[in-house]
């Protein structure tokens, strides 16, 4: 039986996952804008795992994470001018973002769904940049994006039992 709380958050990755994906297909913003819009997505993702999490401490570190990086992807959005040398940064920012969300779910998450979860973000934030760097496609990109959400929402949904696994003793 999927948990409400694990079919919820599960679907919202998937949906923000696939909104990243389509919505480059169909803009004409920047590169700015759109990584703007996916670093928003992370840090909602990263927000409402953190009100999920048991851990105080590890709750208030997500909550604390997930308002920097909504900001930050309001910053890329509004093109603001002071915050202009981040458009240089854009690509380590955002696979920086992602990692430290694989970072969160790994240290936070509890069994192996949030230790999969974790090293997936922490995977998919290293080819980010490495890919990034080389592609400086915002589609790809954003498909990188989308795909974290989409496979993160899915072990959300089909995986909700592993957090608790019993413990067997040898």
């Amino acid at each position: 039986m999927v948990n409400e709380k694990n079919l919820l958050l599960g679907i919202l990755g998937i949906l923000l996952g696939i909104i990243v994906i389509v919505f480059p297909l169909i803009s004409i913003f920047t590169v700015n804008a759109i990584a703007g819009i996916g670093i928003i997505f992370i840090g909602i993702w990263i927000l409402i795992k953190s009100l999920k999490n048991d851990s105080l401490a590890a709750g208030a570190a997500g909550l604390i994470v997930a308002v920097f990086t909504i900001m930050m992807g309001i910053v890329f959005i509004g093109d603001i001018k002071a915050f202009e040398f981040f458009t240089f940064i854009a690509l380590y920012v955002v696979g920086f973002f992602i990692a430290l969300a694989g970072i969160t779910s790994l240290i936070s998450g509890e069994g192996l769904k949030g230790k999969a979860t974790g090293a997936l973000g922490i995977i998919i934030g290293i080819l980010f940049v490495i890919i990034g760097t080389y592609a400086a496609n915002p589609l790809v990109l954003a498909a990188m994006i989308g795909a974290f959400l989409i496979i993160a929402g899915i072990i959300e949904i089909i995986a909700p039992e592993m957090i608790n696994a019993p413990k067997t003793d040898k």
